[in-house]
């Protein structure tokens, strides 16, 4: 199982409510897994852009946005 270590401020340190620093740790575990998440897909995004390039002229490619402007 993965260790998750995160600092805690000294306005944190000093809260009596413990429900406050809870929140605290939910929101750096979330802020944790969405750039996880991100990573995953950036990678996956990365192997299938390598896999299957898209090979386009720079003339090729303006046709296209003129054909995307006059739509």
């Amino acid at each position: 199982m993965p260790t998750i270590s995160f600092r805690i401020s000294d306005e944190e340190k000093g809260v009596t409510r413990i429900r406050t620093l809870l929140d605290a740790v939910r929101k750096r575990v979330r802020l944790y897994l969405q750039s996880k998440k991100t990573r995953k897909a950036l990678d996956r995004l990365r192997t299938l852009q390598a896999k299957d390039r898209a090979k386009t002229t720079t003339l090729e490619e303006l046709e296209l946005i003129r054909e995307d402007r006059n739509r």
